[in-house]
């Protein structure tokens, strides 16, 4: 192993490269090299540029069952396709398709009879920012479901927040598969899709309770409020917020399970104690790193 020394001027880092390295790959000072970086954080420099670009994909089946047709567009959708086309043996009646309610929130995506086409599907960064923005929109959905139940906003809500785990699982997708250099380490992006996909799931059985629940209303509330100052707050992410945020689950009662409300009930504080499960995860992964 080479080893060199980390110079700095201003805020610029850098390294000088090996000349015997520059001479064999007949690096100039106009030259460009790739960069990449591995999982386990280190650089690797090419002299080479080999960069990857998105592209369109062409897929036939002759499957006729909508549900799985449609989870086949939402995994198009997700993956870092420039465009995709889907083609069908036979000519389908898209009707009960449409009424998929994720499949509502996917702009660009074309239905024709034989044919599925999505031409441009939209780049996005910052998984991050989209999982507060998701945290957002839970936090003011709850505040509607407190007051005055407006069923089509929750509705409204409830879209923007199954749109923005796709957008979650889209930019996550991406940045793996382009090896793209985010602001945010692997493990933090493997911590925001746990979280985002949970949250999603407590949603879909948040929405099945009448405005009469109140009470439980009230007490997710004060989850999701500390929920959304933890996401909010990152970076100052510890194992003691991780704490507060079981402490304050625990206040939530076991729901007794005597129907289908009852049930719901049960599966949203499960999300959340899961939630919880993963925050406390990644605050001890950061308290790891500090020991680095």
């Amino acid at each position: 192993m080479d080893i060199r020394n980390v110079q700095k001027t201003g805020d610029m880092f850098y390294v000088y490269l090996p000349t015997h390295w520059c001479r064999e790959h007949k690096i100039s000072p106009k030259s460009k090299v790739g960069l990449i970086q591995s999982s386990d954080g280190s650089l690797n420099i090419s002299p080479h540029i080999t960069e990857k670009k998105p592209k369109d994909i062409v897929i036939s089946i002759g499957e006729s069952n909508q549900n799985i047709i449609h989870k086949l567009v939402v995994a198009c959708y997700i993956n870092p396709a420039k465009s995709f086309r889907i083609n069908l043996e036979k000519e389908m009646d898209f009707t009960e398709l449409l009424n998929q309610k994720r499949l509502i929130s996917l702009e660009s995506v074309e239905l024709d009879k034989k044919q599925i086409t999505c031409e441009s599907t939209i780049t996005v960064s910052d998984p991050d920012s989209l999982l507060k923005t998701m945290v957002r929109k839970i936090k003011n959905m709850l505040t509607v479901m407190q007051k005055n139940y407006d069923s089509e906003l929750i509705g409204r809500y409830e879209d923007e927040i199954d749109r923005s785990k796709m957008l979650i699982d889209k930019s996550i997708i991406t940045s793996l598969t382009f090896e793209k250099q985010p602001k945010l380490n692997t493990i933090d992006l493997y911590y925001i899709t746990l979280i985002s996909k949970d949250l999603e799931r407590m949603v879909d059985h948040l929405i099945n309770l009448p405005k009469a629940e109140i009470s439980f209303f009230n007490s997710i509330a004060e989850v999701i409020d500390y929920l959304h100052f933890i996401v909010e707050n990152f970076n100052a992410l510890d194992y003691k917020k991780a704490i507060e945020l079981l402490k304050k689950l625990q206040k939530v009662k076991e729901p007794e399970i005597r129907d289908i409300k009852g049930y719901d009930k049960q599966r949203i504080r499960l999300s959340l104690d899961t939630i919880a499960d993963v925050i406390l995860d990644w605050a001890i992964t950061k308290e790891v790193e500090k020991t680095k």
